[in-house]
């Protein structure tokens, strides 16, 4: 097991457009135009971005069983900051340096405090250290929230994968099988065949 280490960059830029930065069958996350965005960097590869604007998460954590439909669908307002790893090549297109205005709009008054505000989502991240005993694959996105209990709700796709992890829900898909736990219990659906079980 190699151990990486995850830094930010220096350069903080805002984005020019609305970005789509998840579109998949089961959600969406996007982020408003004009949110601020600085790198994050391994091994002096840029992976991500910890993003701080307006933006929407979306999920269909919808499950269709023999006995009707179960769960509830995920919406949640994003305007704190979080962090993105992967999907580095679309994202860099969308973005131009960001000025104190844009700075401004979301509350600080110069950029030390959002890189601040940055490094303290990475470091919560990484569990205090920042050196990690894994890299996210190339191919997938690695998502971190923090949520209404100062703590992290983490989202990963790859592919048909997806994985969600808040507070009092998990939610994993995978072609066609599906587990959802919440407060109100535990679902397994596999090969249209379910198993149900009630809190």
């Amino acid at each position: 097991m190699s151990w990486h280490r995850y830094y930010l960059g220096e350069t903080i830029s805002k984005t020019t457009e609305p970005s789509r930065l998840l579109e998949t069958e089961e959600g969406i996350v996007e982020t408003a135009r004009d949110t601020l965005a600085i790198p994050v960097m391994l091994n002096g590869s840029l992976e991500g971005y910890v993003y701080h604007g307006h933006g929407k998460l979306v999920l269909d954590t919808l499950i269709e069983t023999e006995q009707g439909t179960v769960g509830k669908p995920v919406e949640k307002e994003i305007n704190k900051p979080f962090l993105m790893l992967g999907n580095v090549e679309k994202a860099q297109q969308q973005l131009s340096p960001a000025s104190q205005e844009n700075l401004s709009e979301m509350g600080y008054t110069e950029q030390k405090e959002f890189i601040s505000s940055a490094e303290d989502l990475l470091n919560r991240f990484s569990g205090g250290e920042r050196v990690l005993g894994y890299r996210h694959s190339s191919d997938g996105l690695v998502f971190a929230f923090q949520n209404e209990a100062s703590k992290l709700d983490f989202l990963i796709a790859k592919g048909e994968k997806l994985v969600y992890k808040a507070m009092n829900t998990v939610f994993l898909s995978n072609r066609g099988r599906v587990v959802l736990k919440s407060s109100g219990g535990f679902i397994c659906i596999n090969n249209g065949k379910s198993v149900i079980v009630k809190r």
